[in-house]
């Protein structure tokens, strides 16, 4: 059930004037998207808590982690995009919420690549490579 909030806001007469204005609920689910806010919300916590265990990854592992979470993640921006035009407070969950979270793990993806380029030439230097 929706709740309604009281907001003031000035009126054209110098005072102001009070109106009720629903409160967003969260947790109701867009058959659009396929989730509520709070879904996707829980989807961008559990990247940035994999993105927290990541130093004790091996570099491929962590590549294969930042992969599936940004495919995740692209998918549902795609979806939020096609209904932000009517559903509004998706936008904000798009551009500052997912967007940012999708940079990050190409950063992680970044680094984990370089860190597995420096690997295999210090194996293939070991093993007497060139």
């Amino acid at each position: 059930m929706a709740t309604t909030k009281l907001v003031t806001t000035p009126s054209a007469h110098g005072g102001s004037t009070a109106r009720s204005m629903p409160a967003l609920d969260t947790s109701v689910a867009s058959r659009e998207v396929g989730g509520s806010i709070d879904s996707v919300r829980g989807e961008i916590d559990d990247a940035y808590a994999d993105m927290r265990a990541f130093l004790q990854y091996e570099p491929d592992h962590i590549m294969r982690v930042a992969s599936g979470h940004s495919a995740r993640l692209s998918e549902l921006r795609v979806k939020i995009m096609r209904v932000e035009d009517w559903e509004p407070q998706w936008k904000g969950v798009r551009t500052r919420e997912i967007e940012p979270t999708l940079e990050e793990l190409r950063e992680q993806w970044k680094n984990a690549s370089r860190l597995h380029s420096v690997r295999e030439l210090d194996w293939k230097m070991e093993a007497g490579e060139r």
